[in-house]
């Protein structure tokens, strides 16, 4: 099939086009649309050798399924709807944080969960 677009291709262009961090199910549906013939375990295989090639980076919730992003991004914190279950990028960063470490430490890496309400989930509500 020359001149068609892969899985693989239609996979990344789908996680690097999302508006926040996906999980397989969700990249799953997105491309499904694009490409009927996709199964689940061919996106779990592309999202392992993404994340293996430093494409996409998994992001870890506690009591959440893993969600993934581009690489890429700046650094940023996230937003978790306790309802929907959906992740959503909370842009910037808050000051002062290595502040927060005790005397003589030193501040390598931080990341910031709040978890609330989304905008979607309030409305129906």
């Amino acid at each position: 099939m020359r001149g068609a677009i892969s899985h693989r291709e239609v996979l990344g262009d789908v996680i690097a086009s999302a508006d926040r961090p996906m999980t397989p199910h969700e990249v799953f549906a997105v491309a499904k649309k694009r490409i009927p013939s996709l199964g689940i375990a061919t996106v779990y295989r592309a999202i392992r050798q993404f994340v293996r090639e430093g494409q996409v980076r998994q992001i870890e919730i506690q009591g959440a399924p893993p969600h993934y992003e581009n690489a890429g991004k700046n650094h940023h914190h996230f937003f978790f709807c306790v309802l929907c279950g959906r992740l959503f990028d909370a842009p910037g960063c808050v000051r002062g944080l290595p502040g927060l470490a005790p005397s003589g430490f030193q501040v390598r890496r931080h990341e910031i969960v709040l978890y609330g309400d989304c905008a979607a989930c309030r409305a129906r509500n």
